[in-house]
C-alpha cells in the first residue's frame, strides 16, 4: 500500500430504520470517523489525550468542535468513544444522526467497533 494515503475500511448498516454510513481513515497523526444517517460529514468534533502533570493518573482529554453544533451531547459522544477505543492519537469524529437517545447510540458505537478491527492502529 502506498503511504500516502490513509488506510481507509467502509461500511453501511441499517439502525432504527436509517441507513448509516461509515468510514474509517487512519492518518499517520489522526484517526478520522465518519458515521452519518444523513449522508453528510455533520458536526466535527476532534479529541486528544493532553499530559497530566497531576500525580494521580486520571486522563485529561481536549475536546473541541470544529464544525456545527456546540453540544454537549457530541462531546461526550466523542470523548466515549476515544476511551473506549484506547487510542493513542487525536481522533477526528464526524457524525450526522437521526438520533442521539443511549441505545441508538450503543448501537452506532457497537457499529464502529465491530468495523474499526478492519484498521491497523
Amino acid at each position: 500500500m502506498d503511504s500516502k494515503f490513509p488506510q481507509t475500511h467502509t461500511a453501511q448498516t441499517t439502525l432504527n430504520n436509517h441507513v448509516t454510513d461509515l468510514v474509517i481513515s487512519n492518518f499517520d497523526n489522526k484517526l478520522f470517523i465518519s458515521v452519518t444517517q444523513f449522508g453528510k460529514v455533520g458536526s466535527l468534533v476532534l479529541v486528544r489525550r493532553d499530559v497530566n502533570l497531576n500525580e494521580d493518573s486520571s486522563p485529561v482529554y481536549s475536546i473541541k468542535s470544529l464544525l456545527g453544533k456546540d453540544q454537549a451531547e457530541y462531546h461526550i459522544l466523542a470523548r466515549h468513544l476515544y476511551e473506549r477505543l484506547q487510542l493513542k492519537k487525536q481522533l477526528l469524529f464526524g457524525f450526522a444522526l437521526h438520533s442521539f437517545a443511549k441505545k441508538d447510540l450503543a448501537e452506532i458505537e457497537e457499529f464502529i467497533c465491530l468495523n474499526i478491527k478492519q484498521i491497523n492502529l
